[in-house]
């Protein structure tokens, strides 16, 4: 504030004639910046990295910034001429650190930000105990998808053949087991209605609300089920040339569903909509978080025919409208995506891959190992499950990758899908002719 009564002084008198160029010939040079502010805000931290939005206002040409983490010098930023997202990644996790921009003008420090305390986040722990369970008498019973509501609620859905009461392969297959906080049961969720002549349809994807209100999708039609009766709803049927996959929502009055044939669905609460995709290659997976800058969810899907090569697709939708987004990096098999919006993007497939932004090109992390990923779920940035081939299983706790292969390991099957809710992690799958599902606690 002084620095600005001065100039404003200075400028009265030049404009009243009582002063002169020459007499200020010795002084030091008037900042180009004026009247420039600067200011920092920490948007997010995880255990290695920090997000700062740095802002200018009234900025009049490109600075020169330098970021000062603790005091003292850290980062350098040439020509900055707008607000601009800053990423650091060598950070400490559960350290206190605190930081501050400067527009330096002739080596001078001309214009200082606020300091903001930014706090990194833990590590969480890679001690989980794991426990496999498998279902399935008779033909082939595998597991499609899985939702934890909570610890004592856990519903995973698929197609498992038992036998009957008098030693028969029962003609009805079950179609869900249900975790109980004590044991896992077999169900038969009943799918019969005007558009599915099966009264008991494999399941293929759910989606979980809350305990009374999951999605549950035969790969056909939809269902709205409470825990106990399935409600049909065969409102998206006309709109499908291909099975249901994967859904997401942010609400049940906000449903998007990916599928086969590049289907694209979304439900509004009342009616459902088709979206164009644009191609016709197998959508498998479909993501959202909400965005605090846009004030909107971002909502992404990724898509490729897994086993063969015909190309690859990474989707946003945005107002029911499908956009291809940046994918360079990426290979042709992709089957699934996580991401935390502006912060981490993670796709898994025949690798997995990682990105700050989805502007960037993807990186894969080669670390890894070489199996075949089938999904990426997680807590947050510092809880994070990849699942695939052979039983693969990998935790990231936001500073170290661990495989817990030697626990989980498949010889003659994989995980297709992971779901994480606070201590519990599920992971199902098949494991030759049997539905696996393996259970992780800490």
């Amino acid at each position: 504030m002084p620095v600005r009564v001065i100039h404003i002084k200075l400028l009265f008198w030049a404009a009243m004639g009582l002063i002169t160029l020459s007499s200020y010939s010795c002084s030091e040079p008037a900042s180009p910046y004026g009247q420039t502010a600067i200011t920092l805000e920490a948007l997010d931290a995880s255990c290695t990295e920090v997000w700062l939005e740095l802002k200018f206002s009234n900025l009049t040409q490109p600075a020169n910034v330098a970021i000062q983490k603790d005091g003292k010098d850290y980062h350098r930023i040439l020509s900055l001429n707008r607000d601009t997202l800053l990423v650091f990644e060598d950070l400490e996790p559960s350290t206190n650190y605190s930081f501050r921009a400067i527009i330096r003008h002739e080596g001078k420090d001309d214009k200082i930000s606020n300091t903001i305390p930014v706090r990194t986040m833990d590590t969480t722990s890679h001690s989980f105990t794991w426990q496999t369970f498998t279902f399935g008498e008779v033909g082939s019973s595998s597991l499609y998808d899985v939702a934890i509501i909570d610890e004592n609620n856990i519903w995973a859905v698929g197609e498992i053949y038992v036998k009957d009461s008098l030693g028969n392969p029962d003609p009805n297959a079950y179609n869900a087991v249900h975790w109980d906080g004590t044991n896992w049961e077999l169900k038969k969720i009943y799918t019969g209605s005007s558009c599915n002549p099966v009264d008991y349809s494999p399941l293929k994807a759910i989606f979980a609300f809350s305990d009374s209100n999951i999605a549950i999708t035969s790969g056909g039609s939809i269902g709205w089920f409470n825990g106990k009766i399935n409600r049909a709803d065969c409102g998206i049927r006309p709109l499908l040339s291909g099975a249901i996959n994967k859904m997401w929502g942010s609400s049940s009055s906000d449903l998007y569903v990916v599928g086969n044939g590049g289907n694209i669905a979304d439900y509004n609460g009342t009616s459902w909509q088709k979206i164009e995709s644009g191609t016709t290659l197998h959508i498998n997976d479909v993501w959202g978080d909400y965005n605090t800058m846009s004030k909107k969810w971002e909502i992404l899907c990724v898509g490729s025919n897994q086993f063969i090569d015909e190309g690859r697709t990474l989707l946003s939708i945005e107002e029911n409208k499908a956009t291809p987004i940046n994918d360079s990096g990426l290979s042709w098999a992709l089957n699934s995506i996580w991401f935390k919006t502006r912060r981490k993007y993670i796709i898994g497939g025949d690798g997995l891959y990682i990105s700050a932004s989805t502007s960037e090109v993807w990186k894969r992390d080669i670390s890894q190992p070489p199996y075949y990923k089938t999904a990426v779920r997680a807590n947050g940035l510092n809880d994070i499950f990849v699942v695939g081939a052979f039983g693969l299983i990998l935790h990231y706790n936001g500073s170290t990758w661990h495989s817990y292969l030697p626990e989980t390991y498949l010889n003659n099957g994989a995980y297709g899908r992971v779901a994480v809710k606070n201590n519990i992690v599920i992971a199902i799958g098949g494991q030759g002719t049997k539905a696996v599902l393996t259970m992780g606690r800490i």
